[in-house]
């Protein structure tokens, strides 16, 4: 019989990886560089199939730093916010749905590999898992067009992860812009069919601090 993974333990494991990673990393660099970035962006829901068409796209609003331990090679931390709106015309094209707004409060951690090179742009990649708190407000039951009953706010956390690719425009020494789509999984307990992911476009400043 299968037995589904502790997700407090994959969490912890994954922190003490990133950890392990961090302490084996500084001593390769004299002075670990430190910067803050922030962001806003637009999110675009893609999974499960209902739920992408009854919602709107969406906003998203991040904060985060990240430590450079080696090269390019950079140990990052976010928090972060999604939301997604109903669209109601929509959600009553459904023979039976249930649905209402949508929202994502994210901390994570991960690793970013910047690729640095002699021209102010510089591409990057990223991977990095969290705590994502999902909670659906404004929940509605259609059936047949029409709305049947109006359900209590829900909220649930669950594991999730983040694959990123983007580019770091440099201003000068200490001031960067930065453009970045990332994929979000939440929930990856679930299988692949029933995990819901959704789609980020994010532009923001990276400051160095150091």
């Amino acid at each position: 019989m299968d037995v589904a993974p502790d997700r407090s333990a994959v969490l912890r494991s994954t922190i003490l990886a990133f950890v392990l990673v961090l302490g084996l990393s500084a001593s390769a660099a004299a002075q670990p560089t430190i910067s803050v970035r922030g962001n806003v962006g637009a999110s675009f829901f893609r999974s499960p199939d209902a739920l992408s068409e009854a919602l709107h796209s969406g906003v998203d609003l991040g904060l985060g730093a990240g430590i450079r331990v080696y090269r390019g090679l950079s140990v990052t931390v976010r928090g972060g916010y999604d939301q997604f709106t109903l669209n109601e015309e929509t959600a009553r094209l459904y023979q039976q749905i249930e649905v209402g707004d949508l929202s994502f409060l994210s901390g994570s951690i991960g690793l970013r590999y910047t690729y640095t090179n002699d021209s102010d742009a510089h591409p990057y990649g990223a991977v990095g898992v969290g705590v994502y708190r999902a909670s659906s407000s404004n929940r509605k039951q259609f059936s047949q067009g029409r709305l049947i009953q109006e359900q209590p706010k829900q909220v649930t956390t669950e594991l999730g992860a983040h694959l990123a690719i983007g580019s770091l425009f440099r201003l000068d020494d200490t001031y960067a812009v930065f453009f970045e789509p990332r994929y979000v999984f939440y929930n990856l307990a679930e299988n692949r069919g029933g995990t819901v992911r959704y789609f980020t476009l994010r532009l923001g400043v990276d400051v160095t601090l150091n």
